[in-house]
């Protein structure tokens, strides 16, 4: 399981401390740093995202469609889907602010937090078997190593439609060779008034995160026992949107100290440092001029324990939303099929439990063609066909198939998936 320690500096400065091993748990603002040693100028133009005054919330919801790489070297690391359908609940009950946990924000901060108009629904899972043993940072020579999961070439795998959907790899994450690394995300660049250069590097656009870390309440990670929750993701794909952390990766300084930057969003109170992994509400690491609370323990953006991690305050919602209608354009499942819940209550699966023939009716739904495939909860797929367009209901057998629960994952046109959990008995 992976060892969380609280230890961050910018990546330039552990050159100067090389014999020291740093570990990290967001290494997101390390790599942006390790990006801009190579595109000069990225940084600068990654942190004017969040300095907008004119962000507007959606009018109506954006789902994005996320494709799962499971890269895995052991059995544990190739983890079955029922792992992955936990994590894409947890995101949607983060986002959509629908997780019970949000009864745990304190008072003084209920007025500033919302929900987002952003949700997610698993387009694709891709497992590849790998010979590395992990996928290994380095807080000197950067991230190369550990981008390697992304190269099907090194052991990996390549992304799908980035541009289009948001690829997710999962591995055995570490820096420096210790398990101190959970995960990382590629940050939205390339607006029109940026400068040439200032765009991702092909196939290394998505997220990274560690196999410890995936699951939510229906099925918990493997790292549940060393305070793991599935909310990692939660805040690497924040950090996907344009979202800072919230003490602004200042090594440590308030508004009066120099050096000082912040997250760029006013409802976010000012603090110091990251959290050390608790939930120590009583905190004041910085004393603002007017209104001045408490560091934000609950925020997603911070390195606060998971447990105590419930809500997006308003105006990260915004910037958020600010990116996927600027910036990140075309992550989203196409407008014609967009209300994934929608078409969802038109697919019809039946007799559930079922004992001898399963029946899939989507002739209410407009598709071209859709891929059936039926998943057992060692993420082994049992059965998969492709069928065309028809008004008839897709029957399959179920007399050979073990008894217990299994996932149908239906995926229509090669754009938009839908999960029905079944049971055979």
């Amino acid at each position: 399981m992976k060892k969380i320690v609280a230890s961050l500096s910018l990546l330039c400065a552990i050159a100067s401390m090389h014999a020291q091993t740093t570990q990290y748990t967001c290494g997101s603002a390390q790599y942006l740093t390790s990006l801009d040693l190579q595109h000069p100028g990225l940084q600068a133009q990654v942190e004017k995202i969040t300095e907008h005054s004119n962000y507007r919330s959606r009018g109506t919801t954006v789902t994005i469609p996320v494709v799962f790489h499971v890269v895995y070297n052991t059995t544990q690391q190739n983890l079955a889907d029922t792992y992955l359908t936990s994590q894409i609940d947890m995101l949607n009950q983060c986002y959509g602010r629908t997780n019970a946990d949000t009864s745990n924000m304190r008072a003084i901060y209920q007025p500033r937090v919302g929900s987002s108009k952003i949700r997610f629904v698993l387009d694709q899972t891709i497992r590849v078997s790998t010979s590395n043993t992990s996928f290994d940072a380095s807080s000197l020579w950067g991230f190369s190593g550990s981008d390697a999961v992304k190269q099907t070439a090194n052991g990996g795998s390549d992304p799908v439609s980035p541009d289009k959907k948001l690829n997710v790899w999962i591995c055995n994450l570490t820096i420096d060779g210790s398990d101190g690394l959970i995960g990382y995300a590629y940050p939205p660049v390339g607006a029109p008034n940026w400068p040439a250069g200032s765009s991702a590097p092909a196939g290394m656009d998505g997220v990274i995160i560690d196999f410890t870390d995936i699951g939510g309440i229906s099925k918990k990670p493997l790292g549940y026992s060393s305070g793991f929750r599935g909310k990692a993701l939660v805040h690497e794909i924040g950090h996907y949107l344009g979202l800072r952390h919230i003490w602004g990766d200042d090594g440590g300084a308030c508004h009066t100290d120099s050096g000082f930057k912040d997250d760029g969003l006013s409802d976010t109170p000012e603090a110091a440092d990251a959290t050390s992994f608790d939930c120590d509400k009583t905190v004041n690491s910085c004393t603002e001029a007017s209104g001045d609370l408490p560091d934000m323990k609950e925020n997603y953006m911070d390195y606060s324990n998971a447990a105590c991690q419930n809500s997006f305050t308003k105006m990260q919602v915004s910037a958020m939303e600010y990116v996927i209608d600027n910036i990140r354009t075309s992550v989203r499942v196409p407008v014609g099929i967009e209300a994934i819940e929608s078409v969802s209550k038109n697919i019809v699966v039946y007799p559930n439990p079922v004992t001898d023939i399963l029946y899939v009716d989507i002739h209410q739904i407009e598709y071209s063609s859709a891929i059936v495939s039926l998943t057992n909860a060692l993420g082994q797929t049992l059965y998969t066909s492709t069928i065309e367009k028809t008004n008839e209901p897709i029957e399959l057998n179920t007399r050979t198939f073990a008894k217990g629960f299994y996932v149908m994952n239906i995926q229509l046109d090669h754009q938009t998936s839908i999960s029905k959990k079944i049971m055979i008995q």
